[in-house]
């Protein structure tokens, strides 16, 4: 056991997008809050996004990012991600933008922080952040470098973004790191359930074996598959389960064409999400998080992402992790014959100890305070008049950004497609209200009469 180390409460900032319904982003604050107070006793942990949240609504206070140039100066470290944050495309998720004109889109969350953090002399973490494959537009390159080479610890989620990032700063030390979300099993016994599952599973029939499916078009090969075999589901139930509903994940998109699946009423909150996930046959769908935390379980994933292309590479090589094969190859047979939680690989337990390794060098540079950084700040503000006068670049103009990525077009139709659900259903509950039933003859006479005045 790591051992605590008492002093004082320190204050440590995370920074990303902890204001959103996406599984994975919502649970990086409450596995570093748990890792640090495990190593440092008591610790504040201040959740910086665009938005303002807070409980009940929420699974935990997150501050506005409007609010950290009064606050920076009472920080102790700052922590940045993890997730896709390090990005300068503007289409995060549908209608996500920060809450004031002068917070950049979307380095507000990330890249200035890291700024502000320099300049107070805070040390700056990377929380094993990616990229995933997207460029480094040269405006930003001279910010990005300096914040490089200023930061106490570089840990990015994948090789591609670790290489990325060396191309810009081949003098730091910048190093893949497994997703911080591997550590779960630190904060979930799966001998143990929680009350919170223990009720669950009473109230809504999961006391017997289940399989989770997210609820997004993608998963269309599986849903084709349980429509023409549906014993492939004999002795499971279907748990419709939506891990990301900022990105569009809709339960109608299954639990309209597979009977007899169970959606919960309502959205469960980080942890007990990834408890459910823990206790499953079989997971399936897109989600970086939604396999983390079941291949952290010994849980197969069915997985519709590229396993070759950008943050997914990361986990091809992690057990239990089933690609999509081709149409013609998706049997009833392929798909029941992998289905059961077995122990986790041995790449799997690897992370743990790699990231055992880091969580203690983060406390060890937060326990060591401040840093000269600032003084590396100085020099650029110095110097920043004549880099934009001769070597700046304007931000993107929108016609630079006409033709839409296929991220973009994914997050639009997943968006869109949502909409309708939620319309639908709210067609369905107003036909089924007593007021609708009760005006039904009043709008029987409205159509006769209009009837009679065509007539």
């Amino acid at each position: 056991m790591t051992e605590v180390i008492k002093q004082p409460a320190l204050h440590v900032a995370i920074f990303g997008t902890f204001d959103v319904e996406n599984y994975g982003d919502l649970l990086f604050p409450v596995i570093a809050e748990a890792e640090l107070t495990r190593r440092l006793g008591t610790v504040n942990l201040h959740r910086f996004s665009y938005n303002a949240k807070s409980p009940p609504e929420w699974p935990y206070t997150v501050t506005s990012l409007t609010e950290l140039p009064t606050l920076a100066e009472q920080l102790d470290g700052a922590l940045i991600g993890g997730g896709f944050i390090v990005r300068f495309d503007k289409v995060v998720a549908h209608g996500y933008l920060p809450p004031t004109p002068y917070i950049h889109h979307p380095t507000g969350y990330w890249l200035s922080p890291a700024l502000i953090a320099q300049q107070h002399g805070i040390p700056v973490i990377w929380n094993a952040p990616g990229m995933h494959c997207n460029d480094i537009p040269e405006w930003s390159a001279p910010l990005l470098k300096m914040v490089l080479e200023n930061s106490q610890c570089v840990r990015v989620r994948d090789e591609l973004s670790r290489d990325s990032l060396r191309e810009l700063s081949p003098t730091t030390d910048i190093q893949a790191l497994p997703d911080t979300a591997f550590g779960l099993p630190n904060l979930i016994d799966e001998h143990h359930p929680s009350k919170a599952f223990t009720e669950l599973r009473k109230t809504f029939g999961l006391d017997r074996p289940y399989i989770v499916i997210q609820p997004i078009h993608v998963v269309e090969p599986f849903l084709q598959l349980f429509e023409k075999h549906p014993q492939a589901l004999s002795g499971c139930r279907l748990v419709v389960l939506p891990i990301g509903p900022v990105l569009g994940d809709h339960h109608m998109v299954v639990s309209t064409r597979i009977p007899n699946t169970l959606t919960l009423p309502f959205w469960p909150d980080p942890l007990l999400l990834a408890e459910i996930l823990c206790h499953a046959q079989a997971v399936i769908g897109h989600s970086y998080h939604l396999s983390i935390s079941a291949l952290v379980f010994g849980v197969p994933v069915f997985s519709t992402a590229d396993l070759s292309i950008g943050k997914y590479t990361a986990l091809a090589k992690m057990g239990q992790m089933h690609a999509l094969v081709q149409a013609q190859e998706l049997t009833e047979q392929w798909f029941t014959s992998r289905l059961g939680k077995t122990e986790p690989s041995a790449a799997i337990e690897a992370t743990k100890v790699e990231l055992a390794t880091y969580w203690d060098q983060v406390v060890d540079i937060i326990v060591q305070g401040k840093t000269s950084a600032h003084h590396a700040l100085n020099r650029f503000w110095q110097h920043l008049p004549a880099l934009l006068e001769n070597e700046g670049h304007a931000p993107l103009l929108p016609t630079e950004q006409s033709v839409p990525t296929v991220d973009y077009l994914n997050i639009e139709l997943n968006a869109r497609q949502r909409q309708i659900f939620m319309l639908t259903e709210q067609i369905a509950r107003l036909r089924n209200s007593n007021s609708f039933k009760v005006t039904a003859p009043l709008r029987a006479l409205r159509r006769a009469f209009r009837k009679l005045r065509g007539k």
